[in-house]
């Protein structure tokens, strides 16, 4: 239980004092979509009898990286984790909103600016997920969340060529 609060201090702390959210009355879209939380979503199966974790719904993309996270040494339930984050990310690129996750030295100031404009570079909408405190499993969630939302684009862009080659 211990572990649990740690990795929710920390993660707090990150938020607080890392990562720049100076947010008018609105939210920025990188952290509507981060915490998006898609209802529809049933159990994970593997997590039932874990108790830390099973007051966590995971139906949301922090979920699944703050769960990540904390699960660090228990590669059964990380892998569980990591196919719930595939999930939504194939669900909000179905929704027309792909993501691409940051990390490190001002990657929450990069992702502002490149989320000025969501028309280009396919539509993504980059979140930082750490820009002081980042660790191993939050930098290997990254990589597969990432590796997902490039295997949509890239399988949409041939879908468009093909189709295109047709006429």
């Amino acid at each position: 239980m211990k572990k649990i609060f740690l990795l929710l201090f920390f993660f707090s702390l990150n938020q607080t004092f890392c990562q720049d959210i100076n947010e008018d009355s609105e939210q920025k879209i990188q952290h509507k979509i981060y915490s998006k939380c898609f209802e529809s979503l049933k159990a994970i199966p593997e997590i039932e009898n874990h108790i830390p974790l099973k007051i966590i719904s995971f139906c949301s993309l922090l979920e699944c990286i703050m769960g990540f996270e904390y699960a660090k040494d228990e590669r059964t339930i990380q892998e569980a984790i990591s196919k719930r984050a595939i999930e939504i990310s194939v669900l909000l690129y179905d929704q027309g909103t792909p993501i691409y996750l940051t990390s490190g030295m001002d990657s929450s100031y990069d992702a502002d600016e490149k989320n000025q404009n969501l028309t280009d570079d396919n539509h993504l909408v980059y979140i930082s997920i750490a820009e002081c405190l980042s660790s191993k499993s939050l930098e290997k969630i990254k990589d597969i969340i990432n590796e997902q939302t490039k295997k949509l684009i890239n399988k949409n862009q041939t879908k468009t060529y093909l189709l295109k080659e047709e006429f």
